[in-house]
């Protein structure tokens, strides 16, 4: 046993219970209180680098702070007469998720979700206060009667703004000794590759845990610590329906958002990843349709204006918990009806309405000179915003907004050239139960980079209140798609606008689209 009898005066070693990859645990007596601990040294090659012991000395002050019924809590701390430094922390009873995973195989769902959560739970927590673990794996979570407890926050790395020291902000991979920090079969992507690390790493982690859990292996493993690296970095993991076909869609949803290899795709934070995942295994009968989901909304929780109070945030909390089921739509329905109307597939085809069938009799180079008179052939009402949208190569048409003055509606109208002649081919209506009433403009981007141009509709009201609602939609021409976004008053909390996403948003291939609405829905809110 490469540890003294007596550590500190006050702890009596008695036996080895683990051996990580910075240092050996060892369970202890604590003598005056005859209570068991565990205390962990540093390994001797870690030792001999005074700038890693400095660290492992002000993590430890650190992770002292953690103050959670899920986090095994630090006692105390110091060096031993040879210089290598130690932690004092709680001894748990129970056996570790890597037992129960070896013993039970594969989880029910729900049980599974059950121990994320609570991960979660304590990763909000360490997260509030900058800690990032960076090696949540099976054999650092302890399952015993208190449910979910979690080990070794030791390597963990205190974020910049948890603290003024410089030298902490920066994350690598490895440490001074060139050892890896943190185990490959659970490592994020951007932890493999030794890029910055934030709290979203843990995130990918817990994915993983959840994957392995259903399915009774990580998502990527090799004899080869460095295949798995190089696996963990560049590959996407095999579909969770290809190795387990009773996985409810929404956790299927849920686990692999958790495991999006871009850190910006992932939950923004653990109280969101915990909240996806209950709402995921709920039996899509008790979901709503119309599905507020805060995940990709990084200002969801607490769009203000001015001070953000605790209250709102504990508030907005809430209503994340119905705000994701959309997990299961965005698997089983691939479209949003709003008005009566289909939002996601091809817009209705109006070549034969009676108002607007007029056509025009010239076809001229389609250019900025010559939208307005196009639009006015066609759509001889009020229009608003008139805008060239790149459809494809080779392809141009206008996207224009018409004011129906007897409704008070919004539509947006595409108006493209067919058989000589321009007429509208596609119009949708851009208003929404609680967005009424709005004044609404156009902007055309590429937002997905594939050289085809998407239509931005925002509408906002008219005397700009900071909360008043606001609403966003964009228009994939290419698929006839649409993507929605809209901002209303919290009933509750005055201050705090709540983000409604149409189910759609949740796929995939939509992570773009909902990273450009949420910039614009943001940007809307600061510039107020």
């Amino acid at each position: 046993m490469d540890a003294p009898q007596i550590i500190a005066g006050r702890f009596r070693v008695e036996h080895e219970i683990g051996r990580g990859g910075m240092g050996t645990v060892y369970r202890a007596m604590h003598l005056g209180l005859v209570r068991p601990v565990a205390v962990k040294i540093l390994k001797e090659e870690f030792a001999n680098y005074p700038e890693v012991t400095q660290r492992f000395m002000r993590e430890a002050r650190t992770m002292a702070r953690l103050r959670h019924p899920r986090a095994a809590i630090i006692f105390d701390a110091g060096r031993l007469e040879d210089g290598r430094p130690f932690i004092v922390m709680e001894y748990v009873e129970g056996e570790t998720l890597a037992e129960r995973i070896a013993r039970e195989g594969r989880f029910t769902p729900e049980a599974a979700v059950k121990i994320a959560v609570e991960i979660c739970d304590v990763l909000a927590e360490a997260h509030r206060l900058g800690i990032v673990h960076r090696d949540l794996k099976p054999s650092n979570i302890m399952m015993g009667e208190r449910g979910v407890c979690v080990l070794d926050f030791g390597i963990a790395k205190v974020l910049a703004t948890a603290s003024s020291d410089a030298t902490l902000s920066r994350t690598h991979l490895t440490t001074g000794s060139g050892a890896i920090i943190g185990t490959p079969r659970y490592m994020s992507p951007e932890q493999c590759l030794g890029h910055k690390v934030s709290t979203a790493s843990d995130l990918y982690s817990v994915g993983v845990l959840l994957y392995e859990m259903l399915t009774g292996r990580p998502p990527f493993t090799d004899a080869l610590a460095s295949a798995v690296l190089v696996k963990q970095a560049t590959k996407l993991p095999p579909p969770l329906p290809s190795l387990r076909d009773d996985i409810p869609h929404g956790l299927t949803s849920a686990v692999h958002t958790l495991l999006a290899k871009r850190p910006e795709q992932r939950p923004t934070t653990a109280a969101l990843a915990g909240a996806l995942l209950q709402r995921s295994v709920i039996p899509s009968s008790a979901q709503r349709t119309n599905v507020e989901m805060a995940m990709p909304l990084a200002s969801t929780l607490d769009i203000l204006r001015s001070n953000r109070r605790s209250a709102a945030r504990t508030v907005a909390a809430l209503v994340v918990l119905t705000m994701c089921g959309a997990l299961f739509f965005a698997w089983s329905q691939s479209s949003l009806k709003i008005g009566g109307k289909n939002e996601s597939d091809s817009l209705a085809h109006n070549n034969d309405s009676a108002t607007h069938t007029s056509t025009q009799t010239f076809a001229p180079p389609l250019t900025p000179d010559t939208v307005q008179r196009i639009v006015f052939s066609v759509v001889p009402e009020s229009v608003g915003d008139a805008r060239i949208v790149r459809v494809r190569r080779g392809e141009s048409a206008i996207a224009a907004l018409h004011n129906e003055r007897e409704t008070g509606t919004t539509q947006l109208y595409l108006i493209r050239k067919r058989k000589g002649n321009y007429r509208i081919t596609e119009r949708m209506a851009l208003d929404a139960e609680r967005g009424r009433g709005l004044k609404w403009t156009t902007e055309v981007v590429d937002a997905d980079g594939d050289g085809s141009e998407e239509v931005i509709c925002a509408g906002m009201d008219a005397k700009g209140n900071s909360h008043d609602p606001r609403r966003f939609v964009l228009y994939v021409p290419r698929t006839g798609k649409t993507y929605s976004l809209q901002l209303a008053p919290d009933k509750i909390e005055a201050n705090v606008l709540r983000a409604q996403w149409s189910p759609n948003i949740l796929a995939p291939r939509a992570a773009r689209y909902r990273s450009i609405l949420r910039r614009r829905a943001e940007s809307s809110v600061s510039t107020l």
